[in-house]
């Protein structure tokens, strides 16, 4: 039951699906070497999505409600994982805004 629940808080306000922007910039920012994440938050989503969207299942797709079981039940385990991520992305970003923000100039004197 809890699992379920984990799935509809995915597609609620703060979901995953609400910060998909987030995730994308967090892919970039690793991508580029940037951010810095661990091997296990790399491996652990893209075993699940591997899983997911082979044809080889514990429990095969075909049988009726049973078969999207096996899914659901990863996808349950990894959105927590990839949100908590997303929001030490999110800090990160925010640290890096602002040590930008207090390199810049706001006010500056001539001195001769």
């Amino acid at each position: 039951m809890k699992k379920i629940l984990v799935l509809f808080k995915a597609f609620g306000r703060n979901g995953l699906f609400a910060k998909v922007p987030h995730l994308i910039r967090m892919v970039k920012a690793a991508k580029k070497g940037d951010y810095k994440m661990d091997v296990k938050s790399i491996l652990i989503p893209s075993i699940t999505i591997i899983y997911i969207l082979s044809p080889l299942d514990i429990i095969p797709d075909w049988i009726p409600v049973v078969g999207a079981l096996d899914d659901f039940g990863l996808l349950a385990l990894t959105i927590p994982f990839i949100m908590k991520e997303l929001d030490k992305f999110i800090a990160w970003e925010n640290e890096q805004k602002i040590k930008v923000s207090e390199n810049k100039v706001i006010d500056a004197e001539i001195i001769e």
